[in-house]
């Protein structure tokens, strides 16, 4: 609700607890505050998600030079730790280094920020009407029993609103979110100074240009299957987390 208002004020609308929102009117609002939200999140998120992805890169790295004793020990950009990374990455790479990322992640979880808070406050809304009709019909011809808010929607109800709003957004934004996953296991790459040649991960040691150019090639390579492919897990993933 504060996001809400924020945005309407912002808007230039006059805003007020009571006042009623059109269709287009509750979507702008909606996806607009999922979109606010996930840009100033996105500005914490961002570095533990560099760090995360270049100590999986160097976790690969590792394993494909094991058998190698004196080549891996050649190694000088390996990172101890989470700590130990978040601190080499900006002595070498400056704010820019941990921040590579942002525009990528954006694009991905913006858009699935946005389209949650668009379904979850229309599933609520749903909700709402038909609890009021339950209402009406079990008290026709009694007193009007009054407007039926959020707090007045059974756990039951928040729990599907909410994985239903999870799980449809999160299939959505798939291919988006595969796109930033290849794109930060490039930089990953391309920081520790690794070949991509033969990568299955990197689609066989293709460079990709940006997010277009990711999913250009994705869709090339399977298809509209290939821009989703697991999107499953996604789904299984999001669905109970936007619950909880």
């Amino acid at each position: 609700d504060s996001m809400t208002s924020f945005v309407k004020r912002w808007s230039g609308e006059k805003y007020d607890n009571s006042s009623v929102l059109s269709n287009g009117q509750e979507f702008v609002v909606h996806f607009s505050s999922g979109m606010l939200a996930e840009t100033v999140t996105c500005i914490i998120y961002v570095p533990v998600d560099v760090v995360k992805e270049r100590m999986q890169v160097q976790q690969a790295m590792k394993s494909s030079t094991s058998a190698n004793v004196n080549q891996s020990a050649a190694i000088n950009y390996q990172y101890k730790n989470s700590w130990d990374a978040l601190q080499k990455i900006v002595k070498s790479e400056g704010l820019r280094g941990i921040y590579k990322g942002y525009g990528a992640t954006l694009a991905s979880f913006g858009p699935f920020s946005a389209l949650y808070f668009v379904f979850y406050e229309k599933c609520k809304a749903i909700s709402r009407d038909f609890i009021q009709q339950q209402n009406q019909n079990a008290n026709e011809g009694k007193e009007n029993t009054g407007v039926i808010t959020d707090g007045d929607l059974p756990l039951l109800h928040l729990v599907a609103c909410s994985s239903g709003a999870g799980a449809l957004a999160s299939f959505l934004t798939s291919p988006l979110d595969m796109a930033k996953l290849r794109l930060q296991v490039q930089r990953g790459k391309s920081a520790s100074s690794l070949k991509s040649s033969g990568d299955p991960i990197l689609g066989r040691g293709v460079q990709y240009r940006g997010m277009v150019d990711c999913l250009r090639a994705a869709y090339a390579e399977g298809g509209v299957q290939g821009l989703f492919r697991g999107a499953g897990a996604r789904v299984l993933h999001f669905a109970p987390a936007t619950t909880i």
